[in-house]
C-alpha cells in the first residue's frame, strides 16, 4: 500500500460532525453568494438565512477541532509555531520568530477555517444590520462574498482531499473523495436554506423552487460522485482495499450505507424532487426533502469515514 502523506489516524464522532457543518456552511455561503450576485433583492431571503446559516455552522469548527485536539494551543499551533531553528520551516513563511506552515494540509485546512469564518461574519453582520433597520453595505458583501466563496469551497471539499492524504486503504486511492464532499456540501447547504424558509413561510414559493433545482442538481452530482469513488477504490485492488470497501458495502456499515446514505439521501429526495416537489414548492414537502437530503448528507460521511477506519485482521 502507497504511503499517505498524513499517519493514520482515528476520527472520532466530533470529527464527523465538523466535516459535516464545515460542508454545509460552505455550500450555504456560495448559494447565498450566487442569489446575491445574481439577485439581491429577489433572493433577498436567500441570501440572508445562507449567510446567517454559513456563519452560525462554522462557528462549531474550532470548538470540535480544540476539543477533539485536547488543548485550545493546538488549534493554535496549527496556525503558526515558534520556529526554534533556521533548520525548520522548509517550504514555510517565516515571520519573525514564527514560521506558517501553509503547505501542511492540516495547517491549510486551519486557516481556511479561520479566513472562511471571518469573511461569513462579515456577510452575516451586514445582513443582520439590514434586518435592524441599517444600511447594507453592499461593496463589503460582494467582496465578502467573493473572497469567501473561495474559501467555501476549499472548507467543504478539503475533508475529502485530507482523508484521501491519510494512511488508510479506503482512502489512499480515493481520489474522488474531494469532489464528492464538496457536491455534499453543495446539496447540504441547500437543503439547509431551503428548510429555514419553509419552517419561515412567507413569499418563498419561487426561492424554495429555484433552491429545490440547485439540490437536485447537487444530488445528482453527489450520486455520480459517489459512484466514481467507489469504482476508483474497488479498482485499486490490494487485499486492505478490498476488505475496507466490502465493510462500507455489505459488512458492519453496509445498512447504513444503502438505507441512509444511498435510499434515504439519494433515491428518496431525487425521487420526490422529480415527482413534483421542484414545481410545486410546497413548504411542507420541501421540508421533508431538505431533511432527507441532511440526514443522507452527514450518513454518507460518517459511514466513510467508519468504514475507513477498519482494518484488515
Amino acid at each position: 500500500m502507497e504511503p499517505g502523506l498524513l499517519k493514520s489516524s482515528d476520527w472520532p464522532f466530533l470529527i464527523d460532525l465538523y466535516f459535516f457543518l464545515g460542508g454545509l456552511a460552505g455550500g450555504a455561503f456560495v448559494i447565498a453568494t450566487i442569489a446575491n450576485l445574481l439577485d439581491g433583492r429577489r433572493y433577498r431571503d436567500v441570501v440572508r438565512v445562507g449567510y446567517y446559516l454559513a456563519f452560525l455552522a462554522i462557528i462549531p469548527g474550532p470548538i470540535l477541532l480544540s476539543i477533539d485536539l485536547g488543548l485550545p494551543t493546538r488549534f493554535l499551533h496549527m496556525l503558526m509555531v515558534s520556529k526554534p531553528s533556521v533548520d525548520i520551516g522548509m517550504s514555510a513563511i517565516t515571520l519573525g520568530p514564527f514560521h506558517l506552515k501553509l503547505f501542511s494540509p492540516m495547517s491549510a485546512g486551519a486557516w481556511a477555517l479561520l479566513g472562511f469564518g471571518v469573511l461569513a461574519f462579515l456577510a452575516a453582520l451586514d445582513v443582520f444590520l439590514e434586518d435592524r433597520g441599517g444600511r447594507s453595505i453592499a461593496n463589503l458583501r460582494v467582496a465578502a462574498g467573493v473572497i469567501g466563496g473561495f474559501f467555501a469551497f476549499f472548507i467543504a471539499a478539503y475533508p475529502g482531499v485530507l482523508l484521501g492524504a491519510t494512511a488508510r486503504p479506503l482512502f489512499i486511492s480515493a481520489h474522488w473523495l474531494g469532489a464528492l464532499f464538496l457536491a455534499v456540501g453543495a446539496s447540504t447547504g441547500g437543503a439547509a436554506i431551503a428548510l429555514v424558509l419553509s419552517l419561515l413561510g412567507g413569499r418563498t414559493r419561487e426561492s424554495l423552487s429555484q433552491l429545490m433545482r440547485f439540490t437536485a442538481f447537487a444530488l445528482i452530482i453527489q450520486l455520480a460522485t459517489l459512484v466514481l469513488f467507489i469504482v476508483w477504490v474497488s479498482s485499486a485492488g490490494s487485499v486492505g482495499v478490498s476488505h475496507a470497501l466490502a465493510s462500507l458495502l455489505s459488512g458492519p456499515y453496509g445498512v447504513v450505507f444503502w438505507l441512509g446514505a444511498v435510499i434515504v439521501g439519494l433515491v428518496a429526495p431525487l425521487a420526490l424532487q422529480f415527482g413534483g416537489v421542484i414545481k410545486k414548492a410546497a413548504p411542507a414537502m420541501v421540508a421533508l426533502v431538505s431533511v432527507l437530503v441532511l440526514v443522507g448528507g452527514f450518513i454518507v460521511k460518517y459511514v466513510i469515514i467508519a468504514a475507513g477506519q477498519v482494518v484488515a485482521s
